[in-house]
């Protein structure tokens, strides 16, 4: 069940915060902020709505930095507020409480959903940003991406997509591009000037070409870039060699666009202090088996993942992050820590947001209350 209270208490909880889980703990939420979290027998709870944890765990809502739609809802044009809207509501139920939007290239899509956030502070409270992927990556690596959403590096159609703006920032927040294309060096400072996280994806590049800089960032990993080849290495091994140690990197964990022994060699050889999982969800996922439009073509969900009608190219996944997060779980690559290491912490670092994600007073009390099996028994999203 959702909650969206503003002023209330979760009592006899077992609190994730910082790596560490408290028991009997009490969260007391003012204005829609955590102000409390401490000892049941000292908690200031008196005349306030509170709800009893029986001493389920309770960490920080989740945080999906990668998909284009779920439940039926998407970026979709001349409804882009209500169907925003709609897939917010939707993710929150499944204790997805703030996510990044991907889309291809599209200007006069990114200003509707701009002049949306602006107008729905609703939906600013969930929405981080726009994550765009291209248009300046590699054809022969488009994956799902239609020719007409690729470009060679254009300055002024850079400058275009910056100009459009939430409450002063640039409304797209990650940016996928291939870097060794030609201009890729002041396409990376312009920006990282403007604080945009750069995402090498979509790419053909041999690892060699690459520098390492202050943050490195991997868009899907494995999918749609150049592969682990022992004779010449390509993008996909940037994480597994020393000289990028530090570099973070997504992973879509259903299954399909990776496969299972390859999850597990990842995690297992990484661990998870730099992995962000992501669902690449597209509009049709937690529908099960069914058919849609996705940018002006006929695709479908085998309820896993979802493909092009008409060449069953892969395009995207059909379950959410808890989902597989839990199947991860259940398999035991992730404990209750790495759970939320790779649902909440690593996502929001790597877009340095720091208001929320944490159990700890002060920050947004976006909150999911999980069983034993880490099933999602409670949400509760800051207003």
């Amino acid at each position: 069940m959702l909650h969206r209270e503003r002023d209330y208490a979760i009592t006899d909880a077992t609190v994730y915060a910082r790596g560490t889980l408290l028991p009997n703990t009490t969260i007391v939420v003012e204005h829609g902020l955590i102000t409390y979290v401490g000892n049941d027998d000292a908690a200031p709870v008196q005349g306030l709505k509170q709800f009893d944890a029986k001493g389920s765990l309770v960490g920080p809502g989740l945080v999906d930095m990668h998909l284009h739609g779920s439940g039926g809802f998407g970026a979709i044009k001349g409804t882009i507020q209500e169907n925003l809207e709609g897939l917010a509501l939707f993710l929150a139920e499944k204790g997805i409480t703030s996510f990044q939007l991907a889309l291809v290239s599209d200007l006069d899509l990114l200003a509707e959903i701009g002049e949306a956030m602006e107008s729905s502070t609703f939906l600013s409270s969930h929405l981080l940003g726009v994550y765009l992927e291209g248009p300046f990556i590699a054809a022969e690596k488009k994956g799902g991406i239609l020719p007409s959403g690729i470009s060679s590096y254009d300055r002024e159609y850079l400058k275009a997509i910056l100009d459009i703006k939430v409450g002063g920032k640039s409304l797209v927040t990650t940016m996928t591009i291939a870097p060794e294309l030609q201009g890729s060096g002041e396409l990376i400072d312009i920006l990282e000037e403007h604080k945009i996280v750069v995402a090498y994806g979509h790419s053909n590049c041999a690892l060699e070409d690459l520098q390492p800089r202050a943050k490195n960032h991997l868009t899907h990993l494995f999918n749609a870039m150049s592969p682990i080849d022992h004779k010449r290495p390509g993008l996909a091994a940037m994480p597994f060699v020393r000289s990028f140690s530090q570099a973070t990197y997504e992973l879509v964990c259903d299954g399909v666009h990776v496969h299972p022994a390859l999850i597990d060699l990842t995690i297992s050889s990484l661990g998870t202090e730099r992995l962000c999982l992501i669902s690449d969800a597209m509009v049709l996922a937690g529908l099960g088996e069914c058919e849609g439009i996705y940018l002006g073509r006929k695709i479908y969900s085998n309820g896993i993942a979802c493909y092009y009608s008409d060449n069953d190219i892969l395009i995207g996944s059909a379950i959410t992050i808890h989902e597989s997060a839990k199947r991860l779980h259940h398999e035991g690559l992730l404990g209750w820590r790495s759970f939320f290491q790779v649902t909440v912490e690593n996502p929001l670092r790597v877009l340095s947001r720091t208001d929320r994600g944490c159990v700890e007073p002060g920050y947004k009390a976006d909150l999911v209350m999980l069983s034993e099996e880490m099933d999602i028994q409670e949400v509760f999203k800051a207003v």
